[in-house]
């Protein structure tokens, strides 16, 4: 039942819930202008998330090493926990839970990524 076949399709889903979410936290972050860090912390979490996924769709086509989007992905994600902790820290709610959202969508990538090993 937790076939390759059925669950593959739970990748680019993931992939656009992430997007959606990092883009949409850029777009408050920029328009805001009261927050320079939240700012660039969205830049910086969009920019790596970007360029890990280039990367990981590059690895899966041969023409990159497998583990060339593992950095780019770490740095994204600790990108992401700061600005949560910053959204958390001045009450912006919809940076916390657009950033919770994208999070939680590239830690549910990994999750099954184990589950079809």
């Amino acid at each position: 039942m937790l076939s390759a076949k059925v669950l593959w399709p739970l990748f680019p889903l993931l992939l656009l819930i992430v997007i959606v979410c990092l883009t949409w936290a850029l777009v408050v972050a920029v328009r805001g202008r009261k927050n320079p860090p939240a700012r660039w912390l969205q830049i910086g979490a969009f920019a790596c998330y970007l360029l890990a996924a280039v990367t990981a769709i590059a690895s899966e086509g041969g023409r990159a090493s497998v583990n060339l989007h593992r950095p780019f992905s770490f740095l994204a994600q600790v990108c992401i926990v700061v600005a949560i902790l910053v959204a958390w820290k001045q009450q912006d709610r919809r940076l916390l839970w657009l950033n919770t959202g994208a999070w939680t969508g590239i830690l549910a990538d990994t999750a099954l990524h184990f589950i079809l090993r």
